[in-house]
């Protein structure tokens, strides 16, 4: 590590002392023929020798234009470019005046056969709402992906999970050549494509098809990325293939294959591996989002559970899995009117973990839990898509999508409950479930332009049907004590069957007038249809039958909910170039029935919603903007929320839902700036509040035995705040690049449960426990790289949690905790790269007996050979100081939790990774990137 901290240090001043000499230049610009200047002209300054970028601005209101920090000593490339005129070049030697003066742009003549030098392309290109970047100009690594020529764009940053800004905004989309690149996941284009094939970088305001017909401004809050290809390299195939094993029968096994004809994309991909990973990330090395995961390559749920585009992958829990997948990714165009898309994605999970867990009550129990299992998880998943355009004013869309799950899972366990020093109970439990889900969506949508401009009418239709089907054990052998003596004991043997099917259909009828030439006014009706069905039927062991027999109706139900709503919609619509406003609202009339065949008894629901919407936003010309928005919206409770069925799956903690449940109803109101300068600085902040009406929350009722159950109920007074501020700085020049940045986040809120847990011995009042938590956090981020020699990253976040619980409660929720990260890739000697990635965390919560500090240091080393460096091997380390823990404390106002689970630990794997490239009639340099092998991160 030292030796990486000095070569940092002397290239960080040999890269300073380099530029120690700047001049600057100073002008203005303005039309040739009137004589007036112009506002938003592209200046450009390049190094004259390789044509690379040096720095950009935009004139101001008065056509003028300053550009510092120039080279003194080197010959310089001016061009000025500007929409509908030819694009001025000046060469400027060595002590060439500081003062341009003026300087005229002479219209394009738009000639046919007019020859566009690629010498004279402007780095950057400004055309109404797009900003254009020529790829040529800005130099990468042989082997660079995308996603390190965006590293290259002026404005565009790209933090450590590859989520992508443009001068503060986020990117949500990234298409090529126009089109999505293997779904909707902007990583997936980046990291994957050669930066070698690109001949654009195009960026805009995120628009529909619809908006973009109709010419509609945007707000600009996000952004979306167009990669167009070199024109010959729009035919051809690239991709790679990996194999690697390891210490602790560690592999993985990946590859993935991408081909373009024109229009035409295909890609195939495959993986597996035993690294609780899902693939695709080959090499860890370079991938820091998933060296804080402890491999993971994509986010993870509080209980292990964790899905990609939408599939579900791991049965859940903790543990160690092995998982295996394959799909293709089919576009197309067909007679140019006809947008086609088609998918389809498997996976298979196998999983198994160990759970030991010991939870303390502030009413004094203590509950001591062993839990081991296997689980198994199957998805299918395929997906189509469709695109025409009917005529010259209707367009209509079709995306259908047909999904089906296996699940299984096999659990043992020991749970022990004490309190003041005497055994209350133990239950010994055994289940097994298995379940077949099928799931059938769909979305069609088609509008029409009417004859005067602006008009349209839009229809949409979507639907979501799914049946799930399974089967389950319940087996739990438990005693009940008094005084520590035994005093009785239970046993259940259940086989249960349950079928749950759900339907939900929606239609939606707008039509948009427009009523100035900025303003449009649109009204709409919704109507929604949903049923829900459940059908659990539950038997006992009949030792007579030696079968499960005995139908229990306190666990058997069958029960249905329809849910109608009619939502009437009108809203305005401002759309100009600096101020974007829509001001509306909707009224939902909404119907719920809830029936049950067991009781033969129902009741009906009536609820009327007022939404109110708006959203007010203005943005400059100087890549500043603020906003002010507030929406509402319903969530509807779930079947098991609402069907009045005892749910024994864990028999000291019963579950029952309520049939009374209301909707609730959350609004939300918030307030953003963002300001962004040519410069490299930028201040972003929003703050918002937001509160529920009929929230869904719990009454969890402790019993003498140390059993509770736990029921819903509707309840008011929960709301959410949340404040963020970011200050950045970045510079990029020919040799290096850097950027810093401050942030502040502070996240709050009440949280509202019912409960006698807290409640001194002998007092079960169920009482209202109001619970306000605060989360603070401050931080600093750094990045530095010199050359293509050194990349450097520093972290550091420190952050603190405050949480006050009512009077009474004996558990204490606040913590701070500490987080620091320090990665660095030096490719250095040729064909070698070297990385080092260390996470270190500290935090006062951690469980008594365990260290409250642990550092993660992961490192790799790569080297690439053949022709073109297309194949490469690695050696990668994972946890060398062997300090991965798998504790963690949960707090709250009932209990302290704290949980101990099984992980994949330390290892050691060797990998070997092979290139494929191929565009127009022959093989070019292989699509890697050096520092990694990675390539399918999500």
């Amino acid at each position: 590590m030292n030796r990486i901290v000095c070569l940092s240090l002397i290239l960080s001043l040999c890269g300073f002392a380099a530029s120690a000499q700047k001049n600057q230049l100073t002008g203005s610009v303005a039309d040739s023929s009137s004589k007036e200047l112009m506002e938003m002209a592209t200046v450009t300054v390049q190094d004259n020798k390789d044509s690379s970028l040096l720095t950009y601005t935009l004139t101001d209101k008065k056509g003028g234009f300053k550009l510092t920090g120039l080279p003194a000593d080197k010959t310089l490339r001016l061009l000025i470019s500007y929409t509908g005129y030819r694009t001025f070049v000046r060469i400027l030697p060595p002590g060439h005046p500081a003062d341009l003066g003026k300087i005229f742009l002479a219209p394009s003549a738009h000639e046919l056969n007019t020859v566009v030098i690629e010498g004279d392309r402007p780095p950057i290109a400004i055309r109404k709402d797009t900003i254009e970047f020529n790829a040529s100009a800005f130099k990468t690594r042989t082997n660079a992906m995308v996603e390190d020529l965006l590293k290259k764009l002026p404005g565009v940053d790209i933090d450590d999970e590859g989520n992508i800004t443009v001068n503060g905004k986020k990117v949500t989309r990234v298409l090529v050549e126009g089109r999505e690149f293997f779904g909707n996941d902007p990583k997936l284009a980046t990291k994957n494509l050669p930066a070698a094939i690109v001949d654009k970088v195009q960026v805009m305001d995120t628009k529909t098809r619809q908006e973009a017909k109709l010419g509609v401004e945007k707000d600009g809050e996000d952004r979306t990325l167009n990669v167009t290809l070199k024109a010959d390299k729009k035919k051809g195939l690239f991709g790679r293939v990996s194999a690697g094993g390891g210490t602790d029968d560690r592999f993985e096994l990946a590859g993935m294959v991408s081909g373009f004809d024109g229009p035409r994309q295909l890609s195939v991909l495959a993986s597996s591996n035993n690294l609780n990973k899902i693939g695709f990330s080959q090499g860890e090395m370079g991938a820091v989002a998933e060296k804080k995961a402890g491999g993971m390559s994509i986010s993870i749920s509080d209980n292990g559970a964790f899905s990609m585009n939408g599939i579900s992958f791991g049965s859940g829990g903790d543990g160690i899995r092995t998982a295996t997948m394959a799909g293709y990714n089919y576009n197309d165009q067909w007679n140019k009117k006809h947008n086609v898309n088609n998918s389809y994605f498997f996976n298979n999970t196998d999983s198994r973990y160990r759970t030991l867990r010991n939870t303390q009550y502030n009413d004094g129990r203590q509950t001591r839990s062993n839990r081991e299992g296997t689980g198994r998880n199957a998805n299918h998943r395929l997906n189509f898509g469709l695109e025409t355009q009917l005529d010259s004013v209707t367009m209509l869309s079709f995306n259908p999508s047909f999904d089906y799950a296996e699940t299984s899972t096999r659990a043992n366990g020991l749970d022990t409950t004490w309190s003041d020093g005497s055994l209350l109970n133990h239950n010994t439990t055994r289940n097994r479930n298995s379940s077949t889900r099928t799931n059938f969506s769909s979305n069609l949508n088609i509008s029409r332009q009417l004859k005067k401009k602006g008009r349209s009418i839009a229809l949409g239709f979507s639907n979501n049907n799914s049946n799930q089907d399974g089967y389950a054990f319940n087996y739990s052998e438990r005693g009940f004590y008094e005084n520590g003596i035994a005093d009785s004991s239970a046993i259940t043997d259940q086989r249960n069957t349950s079928t749950n099917t759900n339907e939900n259909y929606e239609v939606v009828l707008k039509y948009t007038e427009p009523i100035s030439k900025t303003w449009r006014v649109t009204a709409g009706y919704g109507f929604q249809y949903s049923q829900s069905r459940s059908d659990r039927q539950t038997y006992n062991y009949d030792e007579v039958e030696k079968g499960y027999t005995d139908l229990d109706p306190l666990y058997t139900n069958k029960f249905k909910t329809v849910f109608t709503s009619q939502n009437p919609q009108l809203s305005f619509n401002h759309s100009g170039k600096a101020w974007t406003a829509n001001i509306g609202g909707s009224v939902y009339l909404n119907v719920l029935d809830n029936y049950s065949y067991t009781t033969r008894t129902g009741f009906r629901q009536y609820q009327t919603n007022i939404a109110p919407s708006s959203r007010l936003a203005y943005r400059n010309k100087k890549n500043g903007n603020w906003y002010l928005s507030y929406f509402g919206n319903m969530q509807q409770p779930s079947i098991d929320q609402l069907q009045p069925l005892k749910d024994n799956s864990n028999t000291l903690n019963e579950r029952i839902g309520n049939p009374d449940l209301k909707p609730a109803f959350t609004q939300r109101i918030s307030f953003g700036f963002n300001q962004f300068s040519p410069t490299g600085i930028g201040v972003f902040s929003s703050i918002g509040y937001s509160p529920t009406m009929n929230r869904i929350t719990t009454v969890i009722k402790a019993r003498p035995d140390g059993s509770q159950q736990t029921r819903f109920v509707n309840t008011n007074g929960f709301y959410n705040l949340n404040a963020n501020a970011t200050l950045s700085k970045s510079k990029k020049a020919k040799d290096y690049q850097w950027r810093a940045m401050l942030f502040l986040n502070a996240y709050g809120g009440r949280n509202i449960n019912f409960s006698n847990i807290n409640n001194p011995k002998g007092d079960t009042t169920i009482r209202r426990i109001e619970t306000f938590s605060m989360n603070f956090s401050v931080g600093a981020h750094g990045t530095y790289a010199y050359k293509e020699l050194l990349e450097f990253t520093l972290n550091y976040r420190p952050s603190f949690f405050v949480t006050k619980y009512p009077q009474g409660v004996t558990t204490q929720g606040n913590y701070i905790q500490h987080r620091a990260t320090l990665g660095s890739t030096v490719y250095w000697p040729r064909n070698f790269a070297w990385e080092n990635d260390i996470n270190y965390v500290y935090n006062t919560r951690i469980t008594p007996g365990f260290r409250k500090g642990v550092a993660m240091w992961h490192m790799g080393l790569e080297y690439s050979f053949l022709k073109s460096k297309r194949a490469q091997v690695k050696i990668y380390a994972y946890d060398l100081l062997k300090q991965s823990t798998s504790v963690r404390r949960n707090v709250s106002e009932f209990s302290i939790d704290d949980v101990q689970t099984e992980i994949v630990d330390q290892y050691y794997m060797l990998t070997l990774t092979y290139n494929i490239s191929v565009f127009g009639a022959k093989a070019k340099t292989g699509n890697r990137r050096v520092d990694g092998g990675r390539f399918f991160i999500f």
